[in-house]
């Protein structure tokens, strides 16, 4: 019998937490290790985890409470990793603590997991909207196309670094996590999937992809952390250096030179989004520098590469000149084109 341990991380989460640690129970797994790691909650987070947990079925359920004292520094990190320390099952499960698994397909993710004997298992994910009930799907059918025809695993390791990074969307296998020591960074940040997210992907030497949805990822709540970032954003090149890091370490920042030079402009083009005002200085300044590792030569040879709009290479270009005028400028016309499609009628705004 293989036993799963889901780690469900929670910080003020109570409206949600019931919805999450349920539906992990539903998908019916004859041992499930049920780890909530809540960060320092003030609601009654903890109340509903606890009432949850007392009436899952005991025969194939352990609920296993571990709480904190306080709020930790940074996003889930520390949640995370106690969670990872506390697990003692062959397979690993993460979910927010405001998210929620659809059972059926949770259950088959595992089963190919099983199946395969790969790594870890990818899994397809949704946005659920709070405000409008809406859902959508990560723009990724392109990515998922590619995987159906593709062949050796470093092209389907490039492929999985373009897919959105975050920690739940994969069926672990914990002794791979183990064998490799891979832990969440922890530091005064957020975003710290990103750096697990590559660590995951270039440590692997099998991971398969499971197209399902397994995991629905809750949008626009209160107190989430997209919706109140502030500066946060620009904590987005601590982890660059981290991945950097990890890539020389490996052995694999040759492999990867291209998908480590896009993510970054992604990166740096997404805190030109959601950095306010008073922080476009200090995002000049750090994306500059970040850039500022490629010879001339090699900045333009991999810019070409990649698509992009030309408020984008507007961006780029004004980075690696130095102007910092045609860098805000750039930024501007990104929001102007932004404002303008959602005037336009849909059609229109998609030609």
């Amino acid at each position: 019998m293989t036993r799963i341990s889901a780690i469900i991380t929670t910080y003020n989460v109570e409206p949600f937490i019931a919805t999450a640690m349920q539906s992990v129970i539903d998908a019916g797994f004859d041992d499930l290790e049920l780890i909530v790691v809540d960060d320092g909650s003030s609601d009654a987070t903890r109340r509903v985890a606890d009432a949850i947990g007392a009436a899952a079925p005991a025969d194939r359920v352990a609920y296993v409470p571990v709480y904190f004292a306080q709020n930790t520094i940074g996003g889930v990190a520390c949640a995370a990793n106690a969670g990872l320390d506390r697990a003692t099952g062959d397979t690993v499960v993460f979910v927010d603590g405001d998210d929620w698994v659809l059972p059926q397909a949770l259950a088959g993710a595992v089963q190919r997991l099983q199946d395969t004997g790969a790594d870890f298992v990818v899994s397809g994910c949704q946005e659920y909207f709070n405000s409008t009930g809406n859902y959508t799907t990560y723009p990724e059918a392109h990515l998922w196309d590619k995987v159906r025809q593709s062949g050796g695993l470093e092209e389907r390791r490039r492929l999985l670094l373009q897919m959105a990074p975050f920690p739940w969307r994969k069926i672990y296998r914990r002794s791979f996590l183990e064998r490799h020591a891979i832990r969440f960074p922890v530091g005064d940040y957020f975003f710290e999937d990103n750096p697990f997210h590559w660590e995951t992907t270039v440590q692997a030497e099998s991971f398969s992809f499971y197209p399902p949805v397994t995991h629905v990822h809750r949008m626009e709540r209160q107190g989430q952390t997209v919706t109140s970032m502030g500066m946060k954003p620009l904590q987005i090149f601590a982890h660059a250096e981290t991945i950097r890091a990890m890539l020389e370490r490996t052995g694999q920042s040759g492999a990867l030179a291209e998908r480590y030079f896009h993510w970054l402009a992604d990166h740096v083009l997404w805190c030109g989004r959601h950095v306010p005002p008073e922080g476009l200085n200090r995002l000049f300044a750090l994306a500059q520098e970040a850039l500022a590792a490629y010879p001339e030569a090699l900045f333009w040879e991999r810019l070409a590469e990649k698509p992009r709009k030309l408020g984008e290479i507007q961006q780029l270009t004004a980075l690696r000149l130095g102007d910092r005028l045609g860098f805000l400028a750039g930024i501007q016309s990104q929001e102007q084109e932004r404002a303008l499609a959602k005037l336009l009628p849909q059609d229109k705004a998609r030609s």
